[in-house]
Parts: C-alpha cells; structure tokens; sequence
C-alpha cells in the first residue's frame, strides 16, 4: 500500500474523531511528534502575544568499559538545547519557530563516544564499531502554521531546513522515559537514525484524540565532524498517525519510503508512550526493509523511568538485528539477534519547578556473549557515571 493510500484511508478515519479540543502546539519537542505528558515539556515565558521557551539537557559522563584486553576510561559530554517562540494570530491560528542544537561534535571525540557493542551501518553513514557517533550540530531549524477551522480541530503546515518528518516517536534523547540516560539505545542504527532529515515539510489535522500527518522530505545522511547535513532535493516520504486517548499517551504507527526512488529502504514503525510527572514508559518496534536483496532488520524495546521524589530509576531492554558475522566479518544476507539491557539510577541533588542537577550512573549488560569472548572477554561490560543537568520535563 503506497503512502498516498495509507493517507486517504486514516483521513477518512480522522474526520470521525473531531469532536474534542485540538491538540496544543506546545506539546512537541520534536518536529511535530506528539509528547505525552500531564505538563508541557517547555520552560515558558511571555505575556498574551508572544510566548518564548526552552529547554535542555547536559551530561558529563564518565566511562568505563571492561572485558576487552584494553580498558577504556573517557569522559566527555552529550548535551542538546533547544528553544522557540510562538504567537497567536486570531482567534484560531498561531505561528510557531524552534531549533535545537548539540555540542557533541565538541564536546565529543571525533569517532564519538565509547559504547561496547555498539553498531552504526552504512544506512547512517559509515559503518562503526563499539562507539556511538555525535549528534548533529543543527538537530531542528523550523516553522509552523497552524489554524483551528473549529474549536475541535486544526489543520498545521511544518517547514524544516532541518527537523523530524511525521516518522517514529520522538528521538530518545528527548522522550520523557529517555532524557536521563548517558548513552544512546543500542538500537539507535535501525529506531534513532531516521529522526533528524532536510527539506521537511510536514502536513498535519490533528484534533484532541488523533492526530494524521503526511511529509515529503530529504533523506540527508550525516558524516564526517557532523557539523552539518548534505542538502539535496526531496526524495523521500513518511505518514504517521498518532492516538491521544488521554494527555498522558501516544501511541503512533508510521511508515517512511527513504532513498532517490522512493524505495530504497523502507521504515516502519510503532510506538506506546506514556508520560506522567513519576512515571515514564516508552515500548517501540521498528522495521527497516530494502528493495535490494537485503534481510529485513527490527528492533523491539522497552524504556521505563521510574521518578520518585528526587530519585529516578532507569530501564532500557533492547532486542536488536544485527548483520550476520557480527561483530567480526558483517555480512547482509542474514542477521543475528542481540539482547541488551540498560539499568541505571540517578539522585537530583537540585529539584526544582524548572531546572534540576542530578548525579547518576548506568550499567549496559548484553546476552550471547561467550562465542566473541576472545574479542571482548568473559564478560563486556559498560559503566556509565555522569553528572546531569536539565529542565523539569
């Protein structure tokens, strides 16, 4: 079923649904991906027009990795900020500018940050091994527009010099049930790749309970110090449909045709979401298929963040394809599965409305380890200890 299809049939599917208040422009961090919670992620000021907001994280991290014949000890910083504006036109229209930058090709080595068994592939740009790339310079450069043709609806253009197309959930660094951990999902090549593209241009209808988007985008591909991304025409296209049954949950399905003939590599994609000021949950499934005779990859995971009072407790369990002969000679006519999980506490030292500063660590654990043993030893393990500073989300 073509994108195109898929679009007219849940149009037909969101015309049912228009019965409730249209969903807040403000509950986005990302392109114009859904975030659920009981509270806006922002750090807002401003009177009755203009409305101006923020926010951020930072980690500095120390890492240790043990099992190979060679420990490896660094520090460095992952960080991302990101801030907006927005204004009301009328009664029933608004106009909406955010950004979002990171450091990390700064405050980052050049080959990234360690991360044992860690895979990138040339679907992202280059093949890597065991460490985990910078995020780019410009995560987002857009606009929106949008108009409530009623009090239970509205209609939104997205325009990106560079931001997130109607494909996935949010990026893992910025979902409420991910924002806290120091290191990236192992599932990051096939679930996180997709999140950042060029030329984006977004259409949305949206009302309290659902919401339909379709986007026409570049497939842009980061290399090099990832300072900035490769622009080109648009030859991509994505649709999503996003559930809000309650302000707390999303639950989207997407699909994403990627490459110059629309094919190249298809992604699909489906999420649950859930936000709440003590509780974070996050279960994704991802799909990457090629129109050359390639194998299909997936990846499945579940992230949980547990917070209460000044403690936060951090889950990550990952099931993730990986070329066969990974990690010694990779090969694409087959795929081998690893199992990863993540766990991890923090305690805020400061907990405020708006701000907090925590001191934190997280453990990496895989499975199916003994038959790389004489790569990575009896048992590979990664710790992660950090500093981490943010806003309240």
């Amino acid at each position: 079923m073509t994108i195109r299809a898929v679009a007219v049939a849940l149009s037909l599917i969101v015309s049912t649904a228009a019965f409730a208040q249209a969903t807040d422009p403000l509950r986005s961090l990302s392109g114009t991906t859904v975030h659920p919670g009981v509270t806006s992620p922002w750090v807002q000021s401003g009177d009755e027009g203009w409305t101006f907001f923020h926010a951020f994280d930072a980690h500095l991290t120390y890492s240790s990795q043990t099992g190979p014949e060679e420990q490896e000890n660094e520090v460095f910083s992952t960080n991302w900020f990101a801030a907006g504006a927005h204004l009301p036109i009328g009664d029933r229209a608004f106009f909406l500018a955010r950004g979002r930058v990171s450091l990390e090709p700064y405050t980052l080595p050049d080959n990234g940050y360690p991360q044992l068994l860690q895979y990138r592939s040339e679907q992202t740009g280059e093949v890597v091994l065991d460490r985990m790339r910078p995020q780019d310079l410009f995560g987002e450069a857009a606009v929106q527009f949008g108009y409530r043709p009623s009090d239970a609806s509205l209609l939104s253009i997205y325009a990106g010099l560079v931001g997130q197309p109607a494909l996935g959930p949010a990026p893992a660094q910025l979902r409420p049930s991910g924002v806290d951990f120091a290191e990236a999902p192992f599932a990051y090549d096939i679930q996180e790749a997709n999140h950042t593209k060029t030329s984006v241009i977004t259409a949305g209808f949206a009302t309290r309970l659902i919401q339909l988007e379709v986007s026409a985008f570049h497939d842009a591909i980061t290399t090099g110090d990832h300072t900035e991304l490769e622009s080109g025409g648009i030859d991509s296209q994505s649709a999503r449909l996003t559930l809000t049954p309650t302000p707390s949950v999303a639950i989207q399905v997407s699909r994403g045709e990627l490459g110059e003939d629309l094919a190249q590599r298809t992604i699909n994609s489906a999420s649950l979401t859930w936000g709440r000021p003590a509780v974070a949950l996050t279960a994704l499934w991802t799909q990457r298929q090629y129109e050359a005779d390639r194998v299909d990859e997936h990846a499945w995971g579940l992230e949980l963040a547990l917070r209460p009072g000044r403690n936060t407790f951090m889950v990550r369990v990952e099931h993730v394809d990986r070329p066969a002969g990974f990690p010694r000679e990779l090969s694409t006519e087959d795929v081998e599965e690893a199992t990863h999980y993540t766990a991890g506490y923090l305690y805020d030292i400061v907990r405020g409305p708006r701000y907090r500063t925590g001191l934190g660590v997280n453990v990496d654990y895989r499975t199916k380890t003994h038959d790389i043993e004489d790569l990575y030893g009896h048992k590979p393990q990664s710790i992660f200890a950090f500093v981490r500073v943010r806003t309240g989300m």
